[in-house]
């Protein structure tokens, strides 16, 4: 069965002219933006750090929580993150914090209000659009980045994550992108790697 086909049995198939992103684009538009999101958290800290409203002992715990050598990936909450062990309230706050910055992040962004472009997703010219090719809502984007907190829960992470590989590598979306209707398409010509390319 063709790819065409398999999109319409499961109803997947794009239903604007557009041309859906490649997932491996995709896969590094993320992992940019995972890692932008880690140092403007750590910006933050180092802000309230040097005001004095930041003790040592949570100090220490973000670093924990940010851990060391391919943290930026684990702390983006990419797929094979380690298991987040919660041990105090101090973690739960640390945790929460993150996420929340994590999810505004791309909520905001991938908004129609403010163009459906991440960082990430603006270098390899890519736009959030729903599957008619229209803009997309705070809503629909806060719906189609929920299942992107699961990626930062033990074992739903794992599970949540798997299944994304799946769809991406075979449908070229994901479960936020089906949960609500959603799609990333490519914008030719109008990334900054593309531009980049054609001025050369």
């Amino acid at each position: 069965m063709s790819k065409t086909g398999k999109y319409r049995a499961l109803d997947l198939k794009s239903k604007s002219s557009n041309v859906r992103a490649n997932p491996l684009f995709r896969a590094i538009a993320y992992i940019i933006d995972a890692i932008l999101i880690r140092y403007i958290f750590q910006g933050i800290v180092f802000l309230l750090d040097i005001r004095g409203l930041i003790s040592k002992s949570w100090m220490e715990n973000i670093e924990l929580y940010l851990g060391e050598g391919l943290a930026p990936f684990r702390g983006g909450g990419i797929v094979l993150e380690q298991f987040i062990f919660i041990n105090s309230l101090q973690d739960v706050v640390i945790h929460l914090s993150y996420s929340a910055l994590f999810l505004a992040y791309f909520i905001g962004l991938e908004s129609g209000k403010i163009g459906g472009q991440t960082i990430g997703k603006k270098i390899f010219g890519m736009k959030v659009v729903d599957r008619l090719g229209s803009r997309t809502s705070i809503k629909k984007s806060a719906l189609r980045n929920s299942t992107k907190y699961l990626l930062r829960v033990p074992i739903l992470n794992f599970i949540v994550g798997l299944l994304d590989i799946i769809l991406l590598w075979f449908y070229s979306t994901r479960s936020g992108d089906i949960l609500a209707d959603t799609e990333v398409v490519s914008i030719s010509r109008k990334g900054i790697l593309e531009r980049f390319k054609s001025s050369n």
